[in-house]
């Protein structure tokens, strides 16, 4: 387990401080802590999967018996597993957190996301299941490997980068399939903006941290999609 030294990480980054609150902003306080477990990175794709089967499209209309396949397939390798992993690693004292607020913590819990992702895919390319489906599983790895790199260099919000992913998929499927998503992108645009809002006034984040992960998330997401989907 790291140590510290004169109060800093070993791993080179300093601890946010967290807001003294009081009155009304206790209720702040708690609706950003719920925010930020619910909408955690590991559960973002899983909401992306849920919008596309929620689409009007052919995708809408696949057999049951495949959606619950494919979304027994991410629960497993996606949710749970890394979920389980974070639990082990938090009593061993590996992590400190669920949130993993450490630039160690991060890239130890992003490798093995990278993995699970990588793993997903690869299953999901040997079904027979719609293209779309192999795509955002493949852009997913993508985007996890190009956070895991940033994140060995620089601290971005990986809540705001799997928002920049989830809004690159509604608004690929848009435009591929030239259909109405509204609510759908409504949705995404206001809860992200919940969320990340949420992360800079916690002080998890700053606001160039929050707008470099949702950048970061959208472009690699948009480019690898738009590439295997063309």
């Amino acid at each position: 387990m790291s140590q510290e030294v004169n109060g800093t990480p070993a791993d080179g980054l300093k601890e946010e401080p967290v807001r003294e609150t009081s009155g009304g902003s206790k209720n702040l306080r708690k609706i950003s802590e719920i925010l930020a477990v619910i909408f955690h990175p590991v559960f973002i794709p899983l909401y992306g999967l849920l919008i596309i089967y929620s689409s009007h499209t052919l995708l809408s209309f696949i057999p049951a018996q495949m959606k619950r396949m494919i979304f027994i397939l991410v629960m497993a390798n996606n949710v749970l597993l890394p979920l389980a992993l974070a639990a082990v690693l938090h009593a061993r004292g590996d992590i400190a957190s669920f949130h993993a607020r450490g630039r160690n913590e991060r890239v130890l819990l992003l490798t093995f996301a990278l993995m699970m992702y990588s793993l997903t895919a690869f299953v999901l390319l040997r079904m027979q299941v719609p293209t779309l489906f192999k795509a955002y599983f493949i852009s997913i790895a993508v985007v996890t490997l190009v956070t895991l790199v940033v994140t060995t260099i620089s601290r971005i919000s990986l809540h705001a980068a799997g928002f920049g992913g989830v809004l690159m998929l509604v608004v690929t499927m848009i435009i591929l399939y030239q259909i109405s998503m509204v609510w759908q992108l409504v949705a995404v645009l206001l809860t992200g903006g919940a969320v990340m809002s949420s992360r800079i006034w916690r002080g998890d984040h700053n606001a160039a941290e929050v707008w470099t992960g949702l950048l970061t998330g959208a472009a690699v997401m948009g480019l690898s999609l738009f590439i295997m989907l063309k």
